[in-house]
């Protein structure tokens, strides 16, 4: 029997109906989803380059004060001393890892280096007096940074660091000078990582000579930078601007962006990560939940036309429950079922299509769960990560500023990690993050403590105390850490060990909750100043120590 006009109107509405009141909705929160991740990576990436411009900022002026002090111990009447020169470089660069290439003293006149070491071949016999970074040495009274160049030594790129050396009349006898290679893991450790590379791009820029000072793809390595016009977030970023944005390359391709300034020089750091690689897992689920819904349509539409033929009588009811269902707004559910017959079959077949759709649609909040759990978890400590941190201190701090309770806040880092990498290797110090977060995490049990993973080798734990309670906590997590005995032969403690820095406030509006951070992070800095391997504590007069290093 052919179907009649009704029963093919009836299907065709009825699946239609199920499309339309499935499919928008889904469209609609995969759009939301794609806008807050747009907005979160974009955050991320700015967060990212602030902390590698400030980590690029430590670094140069860690190794400025460290070149200072080494021209100082250069006595006047042995500045013609080759091996005394030589063999005091030697002692010094045993002391630090801040200039792995060395260094050399170079003469007044720039023909050649007095000293070098360790020897790097041709530099003894270079000429140096028309180099932009000996001028400016000879010109200064302290130490200088030069431009970015390439190397006529080794074809790196380089800037140098330098300070003349002057008698006691002011008269240059040389200059000391000690080369940093950007493209080295040894300075810029992040453009290295292949992680995070094959996501997102790292570049410095210098902005006086519009060029990549490095790069995570080597291709653009000293090339100039786009001509303006090109890539109009890189045109707001040369003139000044800090911040995050969407932008579009030379080519058309799509890019999220962010930059931020190196603050003592004229460099700045830029990430940027394809929209297409951000964008991949969204759109692959969202085709497959069209796909989906466009066969739980069909499908809709072929069994109740073909039901619908024979009995029209009690399709009404079955229709009444479909409008009831639509009407009051409830959620999808069998329809009452009837004895067997035609319309039994069509309620089968429909119950069927609505369990495929609440199927789809425990698995999407299922997949939208998994997400939003990963969104909060560090995949390698297991702890929560920083943008977690971040929302929930923002969370606490508000809920402490209603009720003027104190909110405390444990900075914590690894000692001398970087060299604990350097030893044991990688895949160590990625256990020995395991295993320290780990320690923490049992250490720290109380339902209002949570621990976080800030960024490399530091975590954050919030508590909901006192600072007093705080010290406490810090120096039951350094001992419990401690008595892990985990070697590390580059610790002067011989395994590892971490610093804390504790500080604590009572929120107010006013102040910003990055604030709390800041004092814990100072306090961390004078925990490191007095020799690691404990704890210090913040209040707004002083720096005080509460637990003594341990013997």
């Amino acid at each position: 029997m052919k179907p009649s006009r009704i029963s093919t109107k009836l299907s065709f509405y009825i699946s239609v109906f199920i499309i339309v009141a499935f499919m928008p909705l889904q469209i609609y929160n995969f759009l939301i989803l794609k806008s807050e991740i747009t907005n979160q990576i974009n955050k991320e990436q700015y967060t990212q380059a602030q902390f590698i411009a400030e980590d690029i900022q430590k670094k140069i002026k860690i190794r400025t004060k460290f070149l200072a002090a080494l021209a100082d111990k250069i006595p006047v009447q042995k500045m013609q001393s080759e091996d005394f020169i030589k063999e005091l470089l030697k002692t010094n660069i045993s002391f630090t890892d801040f200039f792995p290439q060395g260094f050399a003293v170079i003469r007044a006149s720039g023909d050649g280096a007095i000293a070098e070491y360790p020897v790097i071949p041709g530099r003894k016999n270079v000429v140096f007096a028309e180099s932009e970074w000996m001028i400016k040495a000879k010109d200064s009274e302290g130490v200088i940074i030069s431009l970015p160049f390439r190397s006529r030594v080794i074809d790196e790129i380089l800037v140098v660091i330098a300070i003349a050396l002057r008698d006691e009349s002011g008269e240059v006898l040389g200059v000391l000078e000690a080369p940093i290679f950007f493209n080295r893991p040894e300075f810029i450790e992040y453009i290295f990582d292949k992680d995070f590379s094959k996501q997102s791009d790292i570049f410095v820029v210098s902005r006086k000579e519009r060029r990549f000072i490095a790069a995570s793809d080597p291709n653009f390595i000293f090339k100039t930078t786009p001509i303006k016009g090109q890539d109009l977030f890189f045109d707001q970023v040369m003139d000044g601007f800090n911040g995050y944005s969407s932008t579009a390359t030379s080519a058309n391709d799509q890019m999220l962006a962010a930059a931020a300034d190196v603050k003592s020089s004229d460099w700045f750091v830029i990430i940027r990560t394809p929209v297409d690689k951000v964008y991949q897992v969204i759109n692959d689920s969202l085709r497959a939940t069209i796909i989906n819904g466009l066969i739980v349509g069909v499908t809709v539409f072929l069994v109740i036309m073909f039901f619908l033929t024979f009995f029209f009588t009690p399709l009404r009811k079955a229709a009444a429950s479909v409008r009831e269902m639509v009407l009051q707004n409830k959620s999808l559910s069998h329809i009452e079922g009837y004895k067997e017959d035609e319309i039994g079959d069509l309620i089968v077949g429909f119950n069927a299509a609505i369990d495929m759709v609440n199927d789809r649609n425990e698995a999407l909040e299922k997949s939208n769960s998994a997400l939003e759990s990963l969104s909060q978890i560090d995949s390698l400590t297991e702890v929560y990560n920083r943008r977690w941190l971040d929302k929930t201190l923002n969370h606490l701090w508000m809920v402490k500023v209603r009720s003027q309770q104190p909110l405390t806040l444990l900075m914590i880092d690894i000692d001398h990690f970087k060299n604990f990498n350097d030893t044991y290797g990688h895949i160590a110090g990625d256990d020995c993050l395991k295993v320290v977060a780990q320690t923490i995490q049992k250490t720290v049990n109380r339902p209002t403590d949570s621990l976080f993973r800030y960024g490399g080798e530091e975590f954050v734990i919030l508590l909901e105390s006192t600072l007093k309670e705080g010290a406490l906590v810090a120096e039951k997590v350094r001992l419990a850490v401690s008595n892990l005995n985990i070697p590390h032969i580059e610790s002067s403690y011989k395994h590892v060990t971490i610093s804390t820095g504790v500080a604590s406030a009572i929120p107010q509006l006013i102040i910003k909750p990055v604030e709390l951070i800041k004092h814990a992070d100072l306090a961390l800095y004078q925990s490191k100043e007095h020799g690691r391997n404990r704890s210090e504590c913040h209040n707004d007069r002083e720096i005080v120590s509460i637990i003594k290093q341990s013997s």
